[in-house]
């Protein structure tokens, strides 16, 4: 975006209410407050047809934000994301999908025009907003601007005049580009990164952080997390973080964060067969066209036996958890699951997790959902340990942190130590070392160029 603009908040155009509304379905945290950064922000949107980036620390509710815009929102929106995991959690739908486009380099020649259908569907559009927009590739963006200039009839018009608005964190996870990608990123881009897009630099927009802390109850975990993400940790602040080092086994069962996934499955594996107890297998019911099996919400084959450590993946309607809580196993049937948490034991009711498409009504006026596909399991996932790029978006009490080999990804360390509410909650298996403090130059190189505007 080539110009940042400051503005000033509007008058308020929704009412302004305690709690953020939602059904737990959608992945709402329950009652989670509604800030006046929130109202600041929906006023922003719409209040303005400009492309807007909504960024900030991990824990300040930026997917939760977009959640609740739109669910509220008076512009016919859609949600998309560029995995399915995102998309599942966003409830929207995957970028590919939406467009039509293929899972490689894209370019101008792969784009089409859309069916008569889509094609309504695309015109209807005032805004799309996409979460997760840190993973969000170049190629993509691109991409996206051409097949709604095509798909719009507004050729030479960015995004063929659709508000776009992108929600991440630069400083968490990076798009994902296996070596073939790189090889053609780099013939056309400077990064693979979307603000080293083509289309980045034509347009005219805001840039607004989320500052309000939701995760970190903790000033000084607050202040080292900041560092890190500065790349600006001293000696003296690394030593305070590695007084965590300790033999996290005697500390309780805190969930274990690894860095790769054949440590966190060795470790889960392992755990599970020291149980001296039946083993009980859950297999996942899917139906029609759910996304591929990288993007499935819960194992589909559930490998349970009583006394395993397991996480919620879901949020409880009756508010006996939510996504993230651990729990452990203590009764299971071939038919049933019940589980400890915080000292109670609840019966697990299987959940359904929709893939959707949208659809414009045209009747109607108005954009609609179509379930497309269905996967149905028991919302529990073994939790002696998961890899910090899973742990992505979740919050814990309790964490202890495998280094193994050591950080070998932008921001993995950061996404890492951000899980935990507080510093007392984290501990170490061995020293963080400054060179497992991995940014992207290219990152910090943005991110420092173009400060935030503020509301005032």
């Amino acid at each position: 975006m080539k110009k940042l603009l400051k503005v000033k908040s509007k008058k308020k155009t929704i009412k302004k209410t305690n709690k953020l509304t939602g059904s737990s379905d959608a992945g709402l945290l329950i009652d989670f407050e509604l800030s006046q950064e929130f109202l600041d922000a929906y006023n922003l949107i719409e209040s303005t047809h400009k492309n807007i980036f909504f960024t900030g620390d991990a824990g300040t509710g930026k997917t939760t934000f977009a959640k609740w815009f739109i669910e509220n929102t008076k512009k016919k929106i859609v949600a998309l994301a560029p995995t399915g995991v995102a998309a599942l959690n966003v409830g929207g739908e995957t970028i590919h999908s939406f467009f039509g486009f293929p899972p490689t380099f894209i370019q101008k020649s792969d784009i089409r025009r859309l069916s008569h259908e889509k094609s309504l569907l695309v015109k209807a559009l005032d805004v799309i907003i996409i979460d997760e927009a840190s993973m969000l590739r170049a190629d993509l963006l691109d991409a996206i601007d051409y097949s709604l200039q095509l798909n719009r009839g507004k050729m030479g018009i960015p995004f063929g005049g659709v508000q776009l608005i992108l929600v991440g964190d630069l400083c968490q996870l990076p798009p994902v580009v296996d070596k073939d990608l790189q090889k053609a990123m780099d013939k056309v881009y400077k990064s693979p990164y979307f603000f080293d897009a083509n289309v980045f630099d034509k347009t005219e927009g805001f840039y607004f952080e989320m500052t309000k802390q939701y995760r970190q109850t903790d000033n000084k975990l607050i202040e080292l997390l900041n560092k890190i993400r500065d790349k600006n940790l001293s000696d003296a602040e690394l030593e305070i973080l590695n007084q965590r080092v300790t033999d996290a086994g005697k500390e309780g069962n805190p969930i274990v964060l690894t860095m790769t996934n054949k440590d966190a499955a060795y470790m889960n594996d392992g755990k599970l067969s020291e149980l001296n107890y039946p083993e009980y297998n859950f297999e996942a019911c899917i139906s029609g066209r759910f996304y591929d099996g990288s993007s499935y919400p819960a194992d589909e084959n559930l490998k349970l036996r009583k006394g395993a450590q397991v996480m919620l993946l879901r949020n409880d309607p009756e508010h006996r958890w939510v996504n993230g809580t651990m729990a452990v196993i203590n009764e299971l049937t071939e038919n049933s699951v019940k589980i400890v948490v915080n000292g109670n034991i609840y019966d697990v009711p299987i959940c359904e997790w929709q893939r959707i498409e949208y659809r414009f009504n045209s009747t109607l006026d108005i954009i609609e959902k179509k379930v497309v596909g269905v996967f149905r399991q028991y919302p529990l996932k073994l939790a002696w340990a998961i890899t910090i790029h899973k742990s992505q978006g979740q919050t814990f009490n309790v964490i202890a942190i495998v280094m193994g080999k050591g950080a070998f990804v932008h921001g993995q360390i950061y996404v890492g130590l951000s899980r935990c509410r507080t510093l007392e909650g984290i501990f170490l298996s061995n020293p963080i070392e400054h060179r497992d403090i991995i940014f992207d130059k290219r990152v910090n190189g943005f991110m420092s160029k173009f400060k935030p505007a503020k509301l005032t």
